[in-house]
Formats: structure tokens, sequence, C-alpha cells
């Protein structure tokens, strides 16, 4: 059987399965999505896999947008492991407006909102859906962005309520998808660009980060990851590779630090690789003629 383009092996549980598939493909229209107040364009910036550089791309993506003269936000989406707070050296809570919406923090020139600037720093984050969908809401709707270029959204991994959830209710202008050339990320890159493109939200193209290590001794290089996996998944897709981001200690350390490597080394060719990035995503969001998605169900 096959629920919303996706395959499902029924076996014992044919006849509740194809109900509750019934019952689903039959939903009335979600929500439609409202436009966040003075937000010109939001960019995702997914994975579907954990640990592959996800929100390092989100942190010095926004940072290289700011420093080519847009006026960004960043929100971090995942809220059971938030790490925007860290890698842009953020941690207070944030003061709230007369009319009761939060203030983002900034740091760098780039306006953040984060799960993480309102609970423990070491506290689990045990949440069922329903709180998850207003927690995101308030993340974009209660907070005052003021006039804002670009939002730059740091998606959680994986393919799950979160992600339908900001799909059906954000405006995404459109989304990179950043994975390693490894086939295990690349796989669940695949599945994640599917979801995107099924739900009509634009993928402005591939981000293959880890790309290679170049020894800072010898100078040999070696592709810990594969090689050329995630340009080759963007061709197989029909998507553009956007950039080729190398394994590198410097990107690792500076964002432990919250001093992103576009700020601490920005004449470096790693900090080039990613100001490149971000005026393609620019040239692209230009062309993008309405940035409202409409969700269809089939």
């Amino acid at each position: 059987a096959e629920y919303m383009g996706v395959g499902v092996r029924l076996g014992i549980f044919a006849q509740p399965m194809r109900t509750l598939c019934r019952f689903l493909t039959t939903r009335p229209p979600v929500a439609p999505t409202i436009r966040i107040p003075g937000v010109k364009y939001v960019v995702g910036v997914t994975s579907a896999k954990g640990g592959v550089g996800k929100s390092t791309t989100a942190v010095n993506l926004a940072v290289s947008l700011r420093l080519l003269g847009a006026s960004v936000g960043l929100v971090d989406a995942d809220l059971h492991g938030p790490s925007i707070p860290r890698m842009m050296n953020l941690n207070a809570a944030p003061q709230v407006t007369a009319d009761n919406r939060l203030i983002p923090l900034e740091n760098h020139g780039v306006k953040v909102m984060s799960m993480g600037f309102l609970m423990e720093q070491d506290k689990a984050l045990i949440w069922r859906g329903p709180m998850i969908q207003k927690a995101l809401w308030q993340l974009f709707m209660e907070v005052s962005w003021g006039q804002t270029d670009v939002l730059v959204v740091d998606f959680p991994p994986g393919t799950g309520d979160a992600h339908l959830t900001m799909i059906q209710r954000v405006p995404l202008s459109g989304v990179l998808v950043v994975s390693t050339p490894q086939d295990v990320a690349l796989n669940d890159a695949r599945r994640g660009a599917a979801m995107f493109k099924q739900l009509n939200v634009p993928v402005l193209g591939i981000v293959q980060n880890m790309s290679v290590f170049v020894c800072p001794h010898c100078k040999s290089s070696t592709h810990i990851f594969g090689s050329d996996g995630a340009r080759n998944t963007a061709k197989e897709l029909g998507l553009d590779l956007l950039a080729d981001i190398p394994l590198h200690p410097e990107i690792c350390e500076t964002s432990d630090q919250g001093k992103p490597i576009c700020i601490t080394q920005s004449g470096s060719e790693i900090a080039k690789k990613y100001r490149e990035l971000a005026q393609e995503v620019l040239s692209r969001l230009e062309k993008v003629e309405d940035s409202t998605v409409k969700i269809v169900v089939e």
C-alpha cells in the first residue's frame, strides 16, 4: 500500500493500515501559512540526517548573508537538540516587548531565537506533538523580528511532525539540503528532498559538507566520507550543488567557541565558500515569485 507516496508494508495489519491510510489521506486541508511580520524570505537548512554539519552550515550561511549586507534572523527549530546558542555564543533569556513578543538575541549582526534560550542547558525537552507545534509557532510568530531580509531556519534531523508543522504554517521560500558524500547520509538526504518537493517547497540546492580532508602537514587529500556523493546525488535529483565544504578542524573549533569561521577567518578559502553559498542563495531567492507554500495532499 502507499501513503503520501511512501510504500507501507502491511502484512497481518493490512486492514487496520488501509483504514488508517484512508483516514489520513482524507483529512481536512491544513491551516494556511501566515507570513511572518517584517520577514521577506524564509530559508530552511535541512539534512534529514544528524551529524552532517547542518547547524554549522546554517550558522555560517546566516553570518555570510549578514556580511553581504542582508538583515538576517536565525531560528533554531531543533527543539530537542538546540545547538545554535553555543555556536552563536548566546545564552541569555530573551526580553519581552510591551505586546508580549520575544526579542531575539543578537550576535555577529544576526538575530537569533532558540528554545535553548528558554530552558536549562542540560535539561531534556520531553514534549508531545501538540506542544512541539505550539513552541515552533512561538519561535516564528511570537518573536519581534523587525525588518528581516532572510530568516534562516535550522531544521531538526528527520522528516517528522516538526517538519510538517513548519511546512504547513511557515511561508518557506525554499530549503537547502546538507549532506556528506557518504551513502548512508545521502539516503536520508534524498528522502528529505523528496518530502519538500512533494509538499511544493522549492529545493534551492544541495550543500556537500565534509567533502575532503587536507592534511595540514603533508597537504595530501583524503576523502573520508567518499568522493562526490552529494554532487552525483544532486545531478540524479535534478538539483544544483551550491557548495562543496571541506572537513576542517577549525570549522569545528570555531563553532564550539561561538565564533563562526566566516567571522574569525573571513579571508580564508572556507569563508569564501560560505560567502559564495550565501550569494547563490540570495540570487535564487530573488527568482522565487511566490514564497507562500501551498500544501497539496493527494
